[in-house]
C-alpha cells in the first residue's frame, strides 16, 4: 500500500523511485543559470546510484565544472486512467574525469542532438522522492502501466 501525502498523492518509496529512474531514458535537468530557472531535457542512464549523461560545451558543462546543485525529474502517466507518477532526484553536478570517462563509453548514453565533442556529466543522487496519482483499484500497483 502507498502512503498518501496531505494532498492525497501517493508517496513512492526509495526502491520504487530508483526502479523508475532506471527504466526511463529521457528526463529533465533543472538548474539555475544566471539566477533564473532552466529545465533541459537529457537522455541518461543510472550507473552506481548516479545519473549520467553527455553534453557538449555549454550550460550543463559549465554547471558541472562549478559543482552546481541541480535536480533531475522523470515521470510517466496514463491519459486514459488519469494516473501518473514523478520522481525527483537532487544532487550536485560534476564532470567525469578523463581517466574515468573511458569506463563510461560502454554505457547506453547516446547523445541525440550532439555533433561535436561531448563530456560525461554525473549528478549525484543526494535526495530522492517520488509521488503518484492513484486511480488504480486498492491493492494494485500504483504505478501506471506505461512505466512497467
Amino acid at each position: 500500500m502507498v502512503d498518501l501525502d496531505s494532498h492525497g498523492l501517493g508517496m513512492l518509496n526509495e526502491p520504487t523511485c530508483r526502479r523508475l529512474l532506471e527504466i526511463e531514458k529521457v528526463g529533465r535537468l533543472g538548474l539555475s543559470v544566471d539566477s533564473l530557472p532552466v529545465i533541459l531535457p537529457v537522455n541518461y542512464t543510472v550507473h552506481n546510484s548516479t545519473i549520467v549523461f553527455r553534453s557538449e560545451e555549454g550550460v550543463k558543462v559549465r554547471a558541472a565544472r562549478q559543482s552546481t546543485v541541480a535536480c533531475f525529474e522523470v515521470d510517466g502517466f496514463d491519459r486514459f486512467e488519469h494516473s501518473g507518477w514523478s520522481v525527483l532526484a537532487t544532487g550536485r553536478l560534476s564532470l567525469v574525469p578523463d581517466e574515468r570517462a573511458d569506463l563510461y563509453e560502454h554505457l547506453p548514453v547516446v547523445p541525440w542532438g550532439l555533433t561535436g565533442e561531448s563530456q560525461f556529466i554525473e549528478l549525484s543522487i543526494e535526495l530522492l522522492a517520488g509521488r503518484c496519482i492513484i486511480r488504480n483499484p486498492p491493492g494494485t500497483d500504483p504505478i501506471p502501466r506505461v512505466a512497467l
